[in-house]
């Protein structure tokens, strides 16, 4: 099944709400794992995960509404970004119709140039903005690799993102600064898209505008051509045209008019020739400008507003983030659980629930958290194999101690036993609190943490240095980044 944008957008609002610190008590983990329940039921077997994911989003915002409807939730399709593109193409419209590319001479009132420079220097831009387009685009087929979204794009999103789900002063969620960041580089790709359509396309109206302004301008005002250069050594007929063969090509193509050659334009020369009537010279800028300029630019119109459509109907949301491993694992009715096993350290009361805070934030509320007792592998060598079973887990997470000294015979005998014991694949993740060590003597901290991570490396385990008395967002961030995968 196909996301479309309005899907991907309710998964990722619910995932927020799910994983956030504080979502405002409007959803807990019973409501999570009823809402996995009911829409395993509703769905069926048969249905693809990414038909599960987007129907139990739905079920989540549906049943929150009905529930506290003076705290309903709604997003809806974004109307000011499209007014604000319609009103910006009428404005390139009328500046362009008021601009007078061909402006009159101020010496030479109703007289224009034989080479025009506001518009050859309107079409070399413009070839050169398509020159640069299509490296880009080259360049695009070689390197793969996701390009991270500028500050532009990212503030358009979270403006879309506002206004899709927007509350007013008086109902600001705290949750709703994680989905405006996140929905605003998820979307990244389809709002570039969108800037690209609106901007190709007041060039193309503003080009339009001044076109229009050109056949009016000849007809009202009966303009007349000619040349006239103070650089008598350097520029003569031959090179002007040289010139105006290559810029007016398109134009003698598309309106079979023909192209004035060097003799002619000689007898142009401004003095003695008073120039002759422009007529011909107008239209072959017209139509020139028009396969320079208006006929490339809505070639990108059409094709970024085609990748608009084609990323709206199947929108590139990835699931492979942990939140979604939890969410596959009750899809195919596993048990979505999180082990946590300390190895010879009591965790506090305080210990266990930061431990818990954070997993939540990264697995979502419908995932087990159980933290076994500590694993002490003494008189008992085999304790460890009481809390872990060999399926049903998306993660297990050994707890040490930095207080202790890394050993390879017990800490590392441990995870390489639990690697032994689950399901392939299923991750172990060794966190070293370092919040029980003594932080004033940071040079003793760092060599302690290499020690650790030098035993641990023998054994191919990279263990992650949380202070998990603090949880501070930057631990959350690592362990987050060590889960999480959203490629």
């Amino acid at each position: 099944m196909r996301l479309t944008e309005q899907q991907a957008q309710q998964i990722t609002l619910v995932r927020v709400l799910e994983q956030t610190q504080s979502n405002d008590a409007v959803w807990s983990a019973d409501d999570a794992k009823a809402a996995t329940r009911a829409t395993i039921e509703l769905v069926g077997p048969k249905a693809s995960f990414a038909e599960f994911v987007a129907r139990r989003a739905q079920w989540a915002l549906e049943t929150f509404n009905k529930r506290t409807p003076d705290r309903a939730i709604q997003l809806r399709q974004p109307r000011w970004p499209f007014v604000a593109g319609q009103v910006l193409a009428v404005l390139a419209l009328v500046c362009g119709f008021m601009t007078d590319l061909m402006a009159t001479n101020i010496m030479h009132p109703g007289q224009i140039n034989v080479v025009e420079l506001p518009l050859v220097l309107l079409i070399v831009w413009n070839l050169a903005f398509m020159a640069w387009f299509f490296i880009n685009w080259v360049l695009h087929l070689f390197v793969r690799d996701k390009q991270p979204i500028g500050p532009v794009i990212e503030l358009f999103g979270k403006f879309r993102a506002s206004e899709s789900l927007w509350f007013g002063r008086k109902r600001q969620r705290p949750w709703l600064d994680t989905f405006k960041h996140d929905w605003s580089h998820l979307c990244g790709p389809i709002n570039v898209a969108r800037l690209k359509v609106a901007a190709n396309l007041a060039s193309m109206l503003f080009t339009l505008g001044a076109l229009a302004h050109l056949i009016y301008g000849f007809a009202s005002k009966h303009y007349r051509v000619g040349w006239e250069t103070s650089l008598t050594s350097s520029i003569d007929a031959s090179l002007i045209h040289t010139v105006i063969s290559w810029v007016l090509a398109p134009g003698s193509f598309l309106l079979t008019r023909p192209i004035p050659d060097a003799k002619h334009i000689e007898s142009l020369r401004m003095p003695p020739s008073p120039g002759e009537v422009a007529e011909n010279w107008v239209w072959l800028y017209f139509g020139s400008v028009l396969a320079w300029v208006v006929i490339p630019r809505f070639y990108l119109v059409a094709l970024n507003a085609f990748a608009r459509w084609r990323m709206r109907r199947n929108f590139a949301l990835p699931l492979t983030a942990t939140y979604f491993t939890t969410l596959r694992a009750a899809w195919r009715g596993q048990r979505i659980g999180v082990s946590v096993v300390p190895f010879r350290y009591e965790l506090s009361p305080a210990l266990r629930a930061n431990l818990g805070a954070m997993l939540k934030r990264i697995y979502g509320l419908a995932v087990d958290i159980t933290i076994d007792q500590p694993v002490l592998m003494g008189d008992d060598a085999t304790d460890w194999k009481n809390p872990v079973k060999r399926e049903g887990h998306v993660a297990v997470l050994v707890i040490f101690n930095l207080t202790a000294t890394a050993e390879g015979d017990t800490h590392g005998a441990l995870l390489q036993a639990l690697q032994k014991a689950i399901e392939h694949g299923t991750p172990i993740v060794p966190i070293v609190d370092t919040g029980a060590y003594r932080q004033d003597d940071p040079e003793r901290l760092r060599q302690r943490c290499i020690q650790w991570r030098q035993t641990l490396d023998r054994i191919r385990f990279k263990p992650l240095f949380l202070d998990l008395h603090k949880a501070a967002n930057d631990d959350l961030k690592i362990l987050n980044d060590r889960l999480n995968h959203d490629d």
